[in-house]
């Protein structure tokens, strides 16, 4: 079945967070048995919130089937960015320690959010090393088990981290299109991205930082202040 058949199915369902693994099974329905994960937050986020946290794909190697993810969606009550341990080439650290998941707490917090109530997913839910493993289409695949999710939870402001061409920002904006607004990002020339878009006929504000794999946006108030004004 195609998104766009699949869509057809679901419009008119009134969305709830039990609906997310029916409709995650048969839209993957191939990719189920292939490494990766759906949510990075627990299944108490799945609620109306403010912010919807994106990054691009689940990294690493060697992970548990996309079908157990789905299996946990609405009982799994750990948060990747609280209570995992990272480790890659660079190191490995303790649960919440690693570089990423510091600064990705940071900024929710200084949004005045608590990171554990932030619901927080992947553009692609297939696990790989490199993004650039990745094929784009699979992007397509999964929009619309987000669609379902986002239906939930209703955000203001989807804050994607990434905002290259091949990132979850990129791949929003060549779908939604719209005007970009450009700010610098306090780190050389690199810059942060947005534009508003409606997702599910509600209106939306996409927010791509550089990767805070390799971007802290810690201690830059401006550009907390600019996530701030789209809340």
């Amino acid at each position: 079945m195609s998104n766009s058949q699949y869509n057809k199915k679901i419009k008119g369902l009134t969305m709830t967070k039990v609906n997310i693994p029916t409709i995650a099974k048969e839209v993957l329905s191939d990719l189920l048995q292939e490494p990766g994960g759906i949510l990075y937050s627990s299944h108490e986020t799945l609620k109306p919130g403010s912010v919807y946290l994106l990054g691009f794909n689940p990294g690493g190697s060697g992970g548990n089937p996309l079908e157990k993810s789905v299996d946990s969606m609405l009982f799994n009550s750990k948060n990747a960015y609280l209570d995992e341990e990272w480790s890659n080439r660079s190191g490995s650290w303790g649960a919440g320690e690693a570089p990423l998941q510091k600064r990705v707490k940071w900024l929710l917090s200084e949004l005045g959010l608590n990171p554990a109530d932030v619901c927080a997913s992947n553009l692609i839910f297939v696990q790989s090393r490199k993004a650039n493993d990745i094929c784009f289409s699979l992007a397509k695949q999964c929009w619309p088990v987000h669609e379902a999710i986002l239906e939930v939870v209703q955000p203001r402001l989807i804050i994607a981290y990434g905002n290259s061409a091949d990132s979850p920002y990129g791949y929003l904006h060549a779908m939604f299109g719209g005007e970009q607004d450009h700010i610098p990002s306090g780190h050389g020339t690199w810059t942060a991205k947005g534009f508003q878009c409606h997702i599910n006929g509600k209106p939306v504000y996409i927010a791509g930082l550089p990767h805070l794999s390799r971007y802290s946006p810690v201690g830059k108030s401006h550009i907390v202040e600019w996530l701030a004004s789209h809340l």
